[in-house]
């Protein structure tokens, strides 16, 4: 267990590498609820849902979270943390503008791909007024989406004096970039893992008025 800034994090390790059989239960919980939740929404979802996704009783599932909020809540807390610790890693990287930018798109799909449940499970709950559920949770959104914001925004106020985006407000930058990423993958959550890469790196760029050298 880790601490992203104030955020208590857990992150899963796969079943059978090691890791003790409470553990490996916790990841097969975990794993099953992020598919269920993401699916069908938290608020249609049972803990027998999540047992039986798991491939266990609903009793060792209590046995290690003692409701389905307490599930959502480690499924949050490890999204909230992995998108902090790769926006802070972005902008505490060493190097010109371009190169930074180029880090930034590599870390933003590789988060995407790992973590695309937790997008979607985000989206939904705020689409239907869960900022409070979160809140009642323990997790500061507000806080952590500001962090993220902030360290971006150091990324899209280096690029924009370096000459290597759009001469727009950082802040503008930083909204469409993440609303391209969010908009994309929970629109069109089935068709993500096709998407080419390369088109995905290149309409990101796009968004934020990418300016090659020379």
């Amino acid at each position: 267990m880790s601490s992203q800034h104030g955020v208590s994090v857990t992150v899963s390790s796969p079943a059978g590498s090691g890791t003790s059989p409470k553990a490996a239960s916790r990841d097969h919980i975990l794993e099953a609820a992020r598919t269920l939740f993401a699916e069908r929404g938290f608020a249609s979802c049972r803990v027998a849902d999540v047992a039986r996704g798991a491939r266990m009783s609903a009793g060792n599932v209590y046995w290690l979270f003692d409701s389905k909020e307490a599930i959502l809540r480690a499924i949050l807390a490890e999204g909230f943390g992995n998108v902090e610790a790769m926006a802070a890693e972005v902008a505490d990287a060493y190097g010109p503008a371009r190169r930074k930018l180029d880090l930034l798109v590599d870390r933003t799909l590789a988060f995407y791909d790992a973590n695309g449940p937790f997008v979607v499970i985000l989206g939904g709950l705020l689409g239907e007024g869960g900022r409070e559920l979160i809140r009642t949770l323990g997790l500061d959104m507000p806080a952590v989406a500001g962090r993220v914001h902030a360290n971006l925004r150091r990324v899209f106020a280096e690029a924009r004096s370096e000459g290597a985006v759009a001469p727009a407000d950082p802040d503008l930058l930083v909204t469409l970039y993440i609303g391209f990423f969010n908009g994309l993958l929970i629109t069109y959550r089935d068709q993500w893992p096709g998407l080419a890469r390369d088109a995905l790196r290149e309409a990101a760029l796009r968004v934020v008025g990418y300016r090659p050298a020379g």
